[in-house]
């Protein structure tokens, strides 16, 4: 049975990671409403380290970012550099999956695929 579970940004700043790291070791695939910046993802990598065993083997991880198009130009940047530092996270949108169940994630810009 495949699970998914979303989770708001907020959580993750609150739990550090706990709880996502849990579902994971249930096979959970997790949905965050945000992109995590480089020294989260390196955070949880960490925790994640520290977490491998013979049932956990470890996860797989993907962010894409919501861009202003290029034809809004100066505009464009101004007002999403605008709404992070409002909402307080970068938009877009994070994919955790455990690696047993998620053998690869291919990114391009604007799209995540998992591979199953």
């Amino acid at each position: 049975m495949l699970r998914i579970k979303f989770v708001p940004y907020e959580r993750i700043k609150e739990e550090r990671f706990k709880r996502i790291l849990k579902d994971l070791a249930e096979n959970t695939i997790v949905l965050v409403d945000a992109k995590l910046d480089a020294k989260e993802e390196a955070a949880l990598i960490a925790e994640t380290m520290k977490s491998v065993s013979d049932k956990f083997s470890g996860i797989e991880l993907s962010s894409i970012e919501m861009k202003a198009k290029k034809d809004n130009g100066h505009y464009g940047r101004f007002k999403n550099a605008l709404v992070e530092r409002i909402i307080g996270k970068k938009r877009g949108m994070t994919v955790l999956g455990p690696a047993k169940v998620v053998q690869k994630i291919k990114r391009n810009p604007e799209e995540l695929l998992l591979y199953m």
